[in-house]
């Protein structure tokens, strides 16, 4: 087991996780800088310096002969990137193109350090959105191909979410769509065809080998096919019970907790002095199952919804499904 003190887990901001960097085709290494970087932003703040040889480890690299991929991918990252849906100088940005880096400097006198500025703007963004996706930086070093990276990204920032399907029962299975534009633009490719990208039986085609890596790498499996009819890939994977809950104790899905919360505070509290605390404060009282009569204000919440309790309840996990 990996010793937990070595683990470097980054919380990647939404924004970035949704974004892409533009027309990088087969290049995974400016991704893999903009987590090193992004795991050094969370520790320093917007400036820091790295050494070239703390640069490399924090990207899984040894080989001296990777010094001009590195000053490249630096390059990379000073162009524009894409992030999504945040406020600036109060006002909506649905998107923004705008380099992650500001500035990297290396000095003369200091022949082994590079100093790095991140983007004013994308600090912004990262201070407004409240989502993020952990990521393990060794897991996401050991991918070789940008597509087993950006996939291995979109699943872990979707994989618990609820989703839609009314065909999926209890969302136990994982999906996201993604139409050939938006995959486009996460692996910066050109293609105009959904057979370039992808093939039931086509081992060699960029999904289909980013799928694979992703197994070899994390044991993970993720499925995709794509859809005539609507035109999207649509990928899918299966759930364990410790994805749909936020801890061993708690008896409702994690993607209930908040509207319970919210219809729970409507119809049985009058007032209180800090709502915000007060909420946050109930979320932990159901997180750690020390909310009293939990289950049947939920029965209550799900009957006005119109779902039958009974059905939502899994007597073998003692536990709501929905």
């Amino acid at each position: 087991m990996k010793d937990l003190l070595t683990v470097k887990v980054i919380k990647k901001h939404n924004s970035l996780t949704d974004g892409y960097i533009p027309d990088t085709p087969r290049k995974v290494l400016p991704d893999r800088l903009l987590n090193a970087l992004y795991y050094k932003f969370e520790k320093e703040g917007e400036e820091f310096t790295l050494s070239i040889q703390e640069l490399k480890e924090l990207l899984g690299i040894t080989s001296q002969k990777d010094d001009k991929r590195i000053f490249e991918a630096i390059r990379i990252l000073q162009s524009p990137i894409v992030i999504r849906d945040f406020r600036y100088q109060n006002k909506e940005v649905e998107w923004v193109r705008t380099p992650f880096l500001c500035r990297a400097v290396k000095y003369r006198s200091d022949t082994n350090e590079i100093h790095f500025k991140i983007e004013p703007m994308v600090i912004e963004a990262v201070k407004q959105k409240g989502g993020y996706t952990p990521l393990d930086l060794d897991i996401c070093n050991r991918f070789r191909s940008k597509y087993a990276l950006k996939i291995y990204e979109m699943y872990r920032r979707y994989r618990s979410l609820p989703h839609n399907r009314s065909d999926v029962a209890n969302n136990q299975i994982g999906i996201i769509k993604k139409s050939l534009q938006e995959l486009n633009q996460m692996f910066g490719t050109r293609h105009t065809a959904p057979s370039k990208l992808f093939g039931q039986n086509a081992p060699n085609a960029p999904i289909n080998r980013g799928l694979a890596e992703i197994e070899k790498v994390t044991g993970e499996k993720i499925h995709c096919f794509y859809d005539r009819s609507s035109k999207l890939f649509i990928f899918s994977w299966g759930r364990s019970v410790e994805d749909l809950y936020p801890s061993p104790e708690c008896i409702i899905p994690t993607s209930s907790i908040e509207p319970f919360v919210q219809w729970y505070i409507s119809h049985f509290v009058n007032k209180v002095d800090n709502p915000k605390s007060y909420h946050q404060k109930i979320s932990q009282q159901i997180i750690s199952n020390d909310f009293g009569n939990l289950e049947r204000y939920y029965q209550l919440f799900l009957l006005e919804r119109g779902k039958d309790p009974k059905k939502c309840f899994d007597p073998q996990l003692g536990k709501f499904v929905c």
